[in-house]
């Protein structure tokens, strides 16, 4: 049994992370012609929350909000909702936990959101902050054929992870709950491609991928860095898609630019959608995701 992506969606404009999740997450479950009690399970992938919240989980929230399991009635089996974070790898974890969640008889849709915005809620940019705040949704079935998702490699330092986004709570005072500190210079773009090109690598391999099939769909940590995975991957220039959107859309930065791909037609020339991210650890992750037919 394979899963498939049977709707996918994104959401900007709002400074709101839980906002922006849920709205996409509407407009996802709209598109498949589902319907909110129709969803067994929603993760989040998130990490840069409203008001820096830590509890509860934003999982509950962006449920709360989207309108999914609110109400029991006897017999129904409840949403199960909780987060995965892992910065920007989080969706292909998720990716991974869905494959073995729909492998339950009662599971038939799990929605995988994700959404980072500024403490603070502000639309604006902030100082310091170099993420774009961006909200999506992919909505994940089974599927049938030989279309849907492969196995999630990863590929990681051994070491103690630096520290890339905190508030220094001695310092914090009355501001805390509307500031961050995002420090990306502990990992250079040379460890990120270092660990994209070992995930990458593994993934085209085990998918028997051919070359001139395949679309990058990847992350965008620094403006050049799609293009420079391609290279090293051997895969065509124009092979590259990224987030449609200015700058870093995180843990967003995959379901959007799939998104891109579909809607540009991109998608109707590939037979593989190779999906890469790669952010703080430094770590990346990477999934083949054999395309159904257009």
């Amino acid at each position: 049994m394979n899963i498939v992506i049977s709707a996918v969606a994104v959401e900007t404009g709002c400074g709101s992370s839980i906002e922006q999740a849920a709205a996409a997450a509407k407009r996802a479950i709209a598109e498949a012609g589902s319907a909110p009690e129709q969803i067994d399970a929603l993760i989040n992938t998130g990490v840069y929350r409203d008001s820096n919240m830590v509890e509860p989980a934003m999982s509950a929230l962006v449920q709360q909000a989207a309108g999914i399991g609110l109400e029991y009635h006897s017999g129904d089996v409840p949403c199960l909702s909780f987060d995965l974070m892992n910065g920007a790898c989080g969706v292909l974890n998720a990716i991974q936990v869905s494959q073995a969640l729909l492998q339950a008889p009662n599971v038939h849709r799990v929605l995988v959101v994700s959404g980072d915005a500024h403490p603070s809620k502000s639309t604006a940019p902030q100082d310091g902050f170099p993420i774009t705040p961006v909200g999506a949704a992919l909505l994940l079935e089974q599927g049938e054929g030989a279309a849907g998702f492969g196995a999630l490699h990863i590929s990681a330092t051994a070491a103690t992870p630096e520290p890339v986004g905190y508030v220094r709570l001695p310092e914090m005072g009355s501001t805390g709950r509307s500031t961050i500190i995002v420090d990306r210079t502990v990992n250079t773009v040379e460890d990120l491609l270092h660990h994209a090109v070992s995930a990458a690598s593994e993934a085209l391999e085990v998918a028997e991928a051919d070359p001139a099939r395949t679309l990058l769909i990847c992350s965008r940590p620094t403006a050049d860095f799609p293009a420079l995975l391609a290279a090293r991957l051997g895969l065509p220039a124009d092979a590259v898609q990224a987030a449609d959107v200015e700058g870093d859309a995180h843990t967003s930065a995959l379901p959007a630019a799939y998104l891109a791909a579909r809607d540009s037609g991109r998608l109707a020339t590939a037979d593989v959608a190779l999906f890469v991210a790669a952010g703080a650890g430094p770590a990346a992750a990477a999934i083949a995701y054999r395309l159904p037919p257009a």
